[in-house]
């Protein structure tokens, strides 16, 4: 019996010393008021009421690791190695040596996120998923650093210190260090107000209307404000300015952004799916009863872009600024679990979807060759822009066969090739690009039949001022495309020149005469042929990029011809294929071809 007292006695010997702590620290903790400075007046709350409303779990996640992930670059950061983004390569410097003007890669990318303090937040989780306090310690010391160094909204290490979308990620990745710093027992309010102190100063230029713009970086200013609104709620006279603030501008900034498709207006499938992440935190914030019957409907719309744009192996064109992205268990969560997402991920079938919404048209076989070809006539901005105007790209038998080629990375020694239109499966006209962003330029389909076998997709724009070029792109199920390209000007066209990139799996090709002959595996054949009477075929060595600062070799076809009018021929041969076209020919104003031994034509509507 007597050690069933002691023990007894000890339980509540340590539950009055919890108790005390807990007493001792919520006394601290209203005892202790931090202060942010807004429109020249500074408004006040106590850090007890702060920690009422910041919950780590809530500040919105911006690094897109998994646990093993997150330790393994912790670790790193705490040898001195920083992590920027995994895309780059750890750069080494000590602790004593740092000044935050360091650009090791020459890179907008890799200063922006090292001022945003990306890699602060690697150990903020770290240590939140651990509670091992080194990683805590190590990112309150480099917070710490940052701020002495920006004393003030004046100070700047690079161009990037107090830009917008600098400050809103700052923002997040500072609130998740004091949140983690008010579950110790014995926090450090200097700290916590000195962070806030610079919070203060990240807020002055988030509501800047002049830096305020319709693309993502706004909705990642929105986010930011929407979450400290929520953490300063206690003070209303504060926090419902900045909510209002925000409320407004994100509310016009969506409809921008998204047109009535359900696409994000800048021209990637990456952004897309960036733009519905950030403004799913920002619905979440101010609650999706706020949005009109016309903006709920968009938001729901955001899920059939995917099934528009999803190829048969489950990943996505690297349209405009994308890298590789793939329909994943994950992303169908981040897309509420469509049920439809689903079913395409579990092996469904799609139909060909052609919008004249959002300009892309992609056409499909639905049958075991798994074809899929998808052509993109998209403009509203320079915003992620390539020039990709009538580019399209074709996926068979589960093999890349035309691709488009990605970005790489915001630099200047690849992507200016890669968003150019002579890395697109588009057309040149006069041996020369043009200028995206001049007045009255449109880009846009035009038509669309369907049969059973033959689907044919019609498309123009007029990037070159006043001339107009027209698409008219054949898909013959399952194996054959004809592309038909003419301007509307005969005198001012001199030349025109088809571009064809093929993916890197391309392995042996030759040419003979006009007609180009690409091998790839599986015994996949491709013959490529120019109709025209008289042309020039080039092969040239090109590159894509699926993956940020990588890329690997691909061939690339060039068919110029002389005058406003130019017809090719893409064939692809396989055993794999039950019932291919073959026999192609166009005569007149038919096209005549053969599948499954019977003779047929379709009109060849110039």
């Amino acid at each position: 019996m007597k050690i069933g007292y002691q023990i007894i006695f000890l339980i509540a010997f340590f539950c009055v010393l919890s108790c005390s702590k807990e007493q001792s620290n919520n006394s601290k903790l209203k005892k202790t008021s931090v202060k942010i400075d807004y429109e020249d007046q500074d408004y006040t709350m106590s850090l007890f009421d702060i920690s009422e409303h910041l919950s780590f779990t809530d500040i919105p996640k911006t690094v897109p690791y998994g646990s093993e992930k997150i330790i393994k670059y912790a670790n790193l950061i705490l040898k001195d190695s920083i992590i920027v983004m995994h895309s780059f390569k750890p750069y080494y410097i000590s602790f004593d040596e740092q000044t935050w003007e360091e650009n090791p890669e020459n890179n907008n990318t890799w200063q922006l996120y090292y001022q945003n303090l990306f890699f602060v937040s690697v150990l903020n989780h770290a240590y939140y998923e651990t509670k091992e306090e080194k990683y805590h310690i190590a990112a309150k010391k480099y917070i710490s650093s940052y701020i002495n160094k920006h004393s003030s909204k004046d100070i700047k290490s690079c161009k990037y210190s107090w830009d917008d979308a600098t400050a809103s990620f700052r923002t997040l990745h500072l609130l998740q260090t004091v949140a983690n710093e008010l579950d110790l027992e014995d926090f450090d309010a200097s700290f916590i107000k000195k962070s806030f102190d610079h919070i203060s100063n990240n807020l002055y230029f988030m509501v800047d209307p002049t830096k305020y713009k319709a693309h993502n970086h706004s909705i990642m200013v929105d986010r930011s404000i929407l979450f400290l609104a929520k953490v300063t709620s206690s003070n209303p006279d504060f926090s419902d300015k900045i909510f209002n603030l925000a409320f407004e501008r994100s509310m016009g900034n969506f409809n921008k952004l998204v047109d009535d498709s359900g696409l994000a207006k800048e021209h990637s499938t990456t952004y897309h799916l960036f733009n519905h992440n950030l403004f799913q935190k920002v619905f979440e914030l101010i609650g999706l009863d706020s949005l009109n019957t016309a903006s709920r409907l968009k938001v729901l719309k955001k899920n059939d872009i995917l099934l528009q744009l999803v190829k048969p192996d489950l990943t996505f064109p690297l349209w405009g600024d994308s890298q590789m992205e793939s329909l994943s268990p994950h992303l169908i969560e981040r897309f509420g679990n469509d049920h439809r997402l689903q079913e395409v991920h579990d092996g469904k079938q799609l139909s060909s979807i052609v919008s004249f919404v959002n300009n892309i048209a992609v056409l499909r076989t639905k049958q075991v060759d798994s074809g899929y070809v998808a052509l993109f006539a998209n403009y509203y901005s320079k915003t992620h822009k390539h020039h990709d105007d009538l580019s399209f790209i074709f996926q068979t038998l589960g093999v890349d066969i035309l691709t488009d080629q990605g970005y790489y990375g915001y630099e200047k020694e690849h992507r200016p090739y890669l968003s150019s239109i002579y890395a697109h499966n588009t057309t040149v006209l006069n041996d020369s690009t043009y200028t995206l962003g001049k007045k009255n330029q449109y880009s846009k389909l035009t038509g669309y039949t369907k049969d059973d076998e033959v689907e044919m997709i019609k498309a123009e724009h007029n990037m070159y001022d006043s001339i107009i070029l027209k698409r008219t792109l054949y898909y013959l199920h399952p194996n054959v495309i004809i592309v038909h390209d003419k301007t509307n000007d005969s005198l001012a066209t001199k030349s025109l020149t088809q571009l064809y990139n093929f993916g890197e799996l391309a392995n042996k090709s030759s040419l003979n005469n006009k007609t180009a002959q690409i091998e790839f595996p599986k015994n996949i054949i491709v013959k490529l042929t120019n109709l025209n009477s008289q042309s020039t075929i080039l092969e040239k060595e090109s590159y894509r990029s699926r993956i940020q600062y990588t890329k690997k070799d691909t061939k690339q076809i060039q068919f110029r011809v002389l005058g406003n009018e130019v017809t090719s021929v893409l064939e692809v041969s396989s055993p794999k294929y039950k019932s291919p076209v073959t026999n192609v020919s166009i005569k007149g104003s038919y096209i005549y071809y053969t599948k499954n031994g019977e003779s047929k034509k379709v009109a060849f509507l110039e």
